[in-house]
């Protein structure tokens, strides 16, 4: 068996039994956006790492170092976002090839570097080493939240309502326009563009919905809508409904969509790398919610609700419904 017929989460589903737990501190292992560790009565620590690899997730000659660096550790504390937390720490390890210009690596770092002053994160060290053939990055970020204020993937009810803390389909759109080298794009679609290039994790709006006692679970949306919605069902057993109409679709994203002849709605569902918050929010507490990420200059809007079973439905504008197949990233079949 390949990797390739097995998929990311299929491997990833394979070597958990092999991952032993033996702390009986350790709340959450492999399977949520961090892992979650009690370190006293009232405090969970956050621990996430994510690994950028060249040609897999950044093209060189398609950025700049600096937003390499920042969108490095951007995704990280995005989970830590979706855990609702403050993030804290980063350690930075990365594999250099011996053609990259020391000039380029300081760039890359200070972008780095930049991102994690805007969040008060400390960068505390890491690991160096050579890359016979690519540059690869791998942060790792710690965090804290309180122990009642933890937010997990597991926990969305049935009638809770599917909310996001951002448009979707912006990063994906602007990574097809990067790849087709559209000249007009860097001045016409430089919003698109820069929300895959710079992506900002939503950490305000995750302790918002921390602290609320209102949100039942969360994720950040890196692989799809289709995909991260699929986890939170998968591990929260029940299905889901999105409406096409509740759906935010900036008029941007509509003129890409007919310049490139793609339809914006596979950005929207599968795009992935949007790293906006998706979130199950009890029926009642949602509107008092959306209210307190509005005054905090955020937003939460609400696409559907989770309903009783195992599927994902797509409710179209024409009031036909469909299947909603997963269909977002994964490192081994996309």
């Amino acid at each position: 068996m390949l990797l390739r017929d097995l998929g990311e989460f299929g491997f990833i589903g394979r070597i958990s039994a092999l991952c032993k737990i033996h702390g009986s501190d350790v709340i959450r292992g492999i399977g949520d956006d961090c892992a979650i560790i009690k370190i006293s009565p009232h405090e969970n620590l956050l621990i996430t790492t994510d690994i950028m690899v060249e040609r897999v997730h950044f093209q060189i000659n398609l950025q700049t170092a600096r937003s390499i660096g920042a969108k490095a550790l951007a995704v990280n504390l995005s989970d830590i976002a979706a855990c609702g937390g403050t993030p804290k720490q980063a350690f930075v390890s990365i594999a250099i090839p011996e053609h990259l210009d020391v000039a380029w690596l300081e760039d890359l770092y200070r972008g780095i570097s930049e991102l994690a002053a805007e969040f008060e994160v400390d960068i505390l060290g890491g690991d160096t080493t050579r890359s016979l053939t690519d540059l690869v990055i791998n942060i790792l970020v710690t965090g804290l939240t309180r122990n009642d204020e933890t937010l997990f993937r597991n926990g969305a009810q049935q009638g809770d309502v599917i909310a996001i803390s951002g448009p979707l389909g912006h990063s994906a759109a602007g990574l097809e326009l990067l790849q087709k080298q559209r000249e007009s794009s860097t001045q016409i679609y430089s919003p698109l563009i820069n929300a895959h290039l710079q992506p900002k994790p939503h950490i305000s709006v995750g302790r918002i919905l921390a602290e609320s006692g209102a949100c039942n679970a969360a994720i950040d949306i890196s692989d799809g809508l289709s995909s991260d919605l699929g986890h939170l069902c998968k591990q929260s057993g029940l299905g889901a409904t999105i409406f096409e109409e509740t759906l935010p679709v900036a008029e941007l994203l509509r003129q890409a969509s007919r310049e490139l002849t793609t339809d914006y709605l596979e950005w929207i569902l599968h795009g992935g790398e949007d790293y906006v918050l998706l979130a199950a929010i009890r029926p009642q507490k949602f509107r008092e919610v959306k209210l307190a990420a509005t005054e905090a200059g955020a937003d939460l809007i609400e696409i559907g609700q989770f309903v009783s079973g195992s599927e994902m439905k797509l409710i179209k504008k024409s009031g036909i419904v469909v299947d909603l197949v997963p269909k977002g990233w994964d490192h081994f079949r996309s």
